[in-house]
């Protein structure tokens, strides 16, 4: 009975093992899929078991008949985790432009969690657009309304210290999104609808405000879930 038990034993330990080294090829077919390493589609960091939104997501929609992930435009622009920024931002490629063996793409140390919804790249993050700005112009959120993201956009002819930050409806700072120095240009950032805690916000009217120099203008947005 008792070798009985060792060999049963042995078995599930073996089988555990395959079961984690088998599915680990999966960890480089994904975009710096090595910097969350498993946890990219796990709860737990160590692999196996329960798997979080992302891997759930790929398991359902994006694994070949011989169980690889299909990386690509359409698994990047989705959102698993519902945190504001697609698959494809968290792990450093957009567009889903990465194929195996390439190098990695963007910058390895801005990865984050696809799968964790508290793990997300700050939205504070500001684009470069590369044109000219003739004056100070604070545009039209897009979309609007919005849920969960919608991207600002302003201009400044000059080089300025400029300070962008959205408000509820009651006037109180939910999020303070710019507060730096920029060149002038256009630039756009995303606001992902929490607030400087990282919480999610309620859905409502909000207002996203500039002061640069002497340049303020302010707008309405609306968030609705």
């Amino acid at each position: 009975m008792g070798k009985f038990i060792q060999y049963s034993v042995l078995i599930t330990l073996l089988f555990s093992f395959s079961f984690l080294v088998g599915r680990s090829f999966r960890v480089n077919q994904l975009p710096n899929g090595n910097v969350k390493s498993c946890a990219n589609c796990h709860v737990s960091a160590s692999g196996g078991g329960a798997r979080n939104t992302f891997g759930s997501g790929v398991e359902a929609g994006f694994l070949d008949i011989s169980g690889n992930v299909k990386w690509g435009p359409q698994l990047a622009a989705l959102d698993f985790d519902n945190d504001g920024f697609t698959n494809g931002e968290e792990l450093q490629d957009p567009n889903g432009a990465w194929v195996q063996g390439q190098p990695a793409p963007g910058d390895p140390t801005k990865v984050t969690n696809p799968g964790n919804s508290s793990d997300f790249p700050p939205v504070s993050a500001i684009d470069d657009m590369n044109t000219l700005a003739n004056a100070f112009e604070l545009k039209n959120n897009y979309p609007n309304p919005f849920n969960p993201t919608t991207t600002i956009i302003f201009s400044i002819p000059m080089d300025s210290f400029v300070s962008l930050s959205v408000y509820n409806s009651l006037g109180e700072k939910v999020r303070d999104l710019v507060s730096s120095q920029y060149s002038s240009g256009s630039h756009k950032t995303v606001w992902n609808g929490r607030d400087n805690t990282g919480a999610h916000v309620n859905s409502g009217m909000y207002i996203y405000k500039i002061d640069a120099g002497e340049f303020s203008q302010a707008k309405r947005m609306l968030l609705v879930k």
